[in-house]
């Protein structure tokens, strides 16, 4: 079970490499892309690294029947598309604009070139990457081993969390993407969630309103 909010998981990556967001600009021209750009493909060869200065993208698979599973979402002053970190090999999730971006795009040399000028972003660099594969696993564990309830209590509380907010901006289908459930087994857990007076529900929104008892509802068998 998550511990009273205390795992060290991020769903929302944000600012993990904010300090050296004016060393990228001072070397490099952001690119502006509008919502909805594909940047990765799964399957398909991987593009590059980017490292985003303003907006969020969405990082998801989608398996030969199309079903979505998403796995987390970036937003500024962090890098996406690590799968291009090995450029022999097929990209194994796709990155798409959720909002109008702007990105600088990278490859691994201008990263090890920017080290001659900022040692430490070495360190802070595989610290980041690390951040990653911790989601990566995470994520991994919740499929395994949780019911549908479990999973989207904690993802609510997760997102609430990293957002540092008691609203979740997404509907029921992208949290569906998100824990692996379908829309109607999201919408039977949230109907119930909202009967105990935990959630509010609007269109495309979530309202945490009892985060303790959300916990407290979670570990009930």
């Amino acid at each position: 079970m998550m511990s009273e909010l205390e795992i060290a998981v991020r769903f929302q990556l944000k600012n993990n490499l904010k300090k050296y967001r004016s060393l990228f600009l001072k070397h490099y021209d952001a690119v502006s892309y509008p919502k909805g750009h594909i940047f990765n493909r799964y399957g398909l060869p991987v593009n590059q690294l980017y490292y985003l200065t303003e907006g969020t993208v969405l990082v998801y698979t989608t398996n030969l029947d199309g079903f979505t599973r998403l796995i987390g979402t970036h937003q500024k002053n962090t890098v996406f598309n690590l799968d291009s970190l090995d450029r022999r090999q097929d990209a194994v999730i796709t990155t798409e604009a959720l909002t109008d971006v702007q990105v600088i795009p990278l490859t691994v040399e201008d990263i090890i070139g920017l080290t001659g000028e900022a040692p430490d972003l070495y360190r802070d660099f595989l610290i980041y990457v690390g951040d990653v594969l911790r989601l990566m696993c995470y994520d991994a564990q919740e499929q395994s081993i949780n019911d549908v309830k479990t999973r989207l209590i904690h993802f609510l509380l997760l997102y609430s969390r990293d957002d540092d907010s008691s609203e979740i901006a997404l509907s029921q289908y992208r949290i569906g993407c998100a824990i692996n459930a379908s829309r109607v087994q999201v919408t039977r857990v949230c109907s119930q969630l909202k009967e105990l007076g935990l959630i509010e529900i609007t269109r495309n929104k979530i309202v945490l309103l009892d985060k303790e008892g959300l916990l407290h509802y979670c570990r009930e068998k």
